[in-house]
């Protein structure tokens, strides 16, 4: 069987995705850290959530804090003294088009909570974003299971949400690392 070259050079690009740390809550403050966060096709971005209750949902930029049909959503991530061994991971599948998120926790969002990945720098910017989220009337949470539309992670562990004792049920992040690595190789090797 021969591989077409795109479909090498698809999963050896696989391999080099980044995954760009989002820290939400740290040091009892209402923010993304960062907010802006600037991000290719493929790559993640993995929310580590800080105490006491936070979560993620993914918003439209006409409603900065009612959460998008089909959008992605964390649950809530509780943690008491330090960070969650819960993080929550969404994969950037459209890196031309600005995803906005919000937390819903409280007034969260109404309080600066919000952020963007790949946010434009004119028009429809995030200063926008968090003016029009200073001034909604409710923060709401989406009706959705918790791990939608992305991936919870726990101390490392990927699930997709959903229960199974199965190997794609979970798979540790250094193991996905090295599997995406070695299957690069071989890819590459086929070329």
């Amino acid at each position: 069987m021969r591989f077409s070259i795109a479909a090498a050079f698809a999963i050896v690009g696989s391999a080099f995705a980044a995954d760009h740390l989002v820290v939400v809550g740290n040091n009892s403050k209402l923010l993304f850290e960062p907010d802006n966060i600037q991000a290719a096709e493929g790559d993640t971005v993995t929310f580590k959530f800080w105490p006491k209750n936070h979560s993620v949902a993914q918003a439209t930029f006409a409603a900065p804090c009612e959460p998008m049909a089909e959008g992605f959503w964390s649950g809530f991530i509780p943690s008491t003294e330090k960070a969650a061994a819960t993080t929550f991971m969404y994969t950037v599948t459209n890196a031309s088009k600005p995803i906005w998120f919000y937390c819903t926790q409280g007034m969260h969002c109404q309080g600066g909570m919000v952020g963007v990945i790949n946010g434009p720098s004119t028009g429809n910017t995030l200063e926008k974003f968090k003016s029009a989220a200073a001034n909604a009337s409710a923060n709401v949470s989406p009706n959705s299971t918790a791990g939608t539309n992305g991936m919870l992670m726990q101390n490392g562990t990927m699930s997709n949400g959903t229960s199974g004792t199965g190997a794609a049920s979970t798979l540790s992040t250094n193991n996905g690392l090295v599997f995406a690595g070695v299957l690069g190789a071989f890819m590459y090797a086929l070329l």
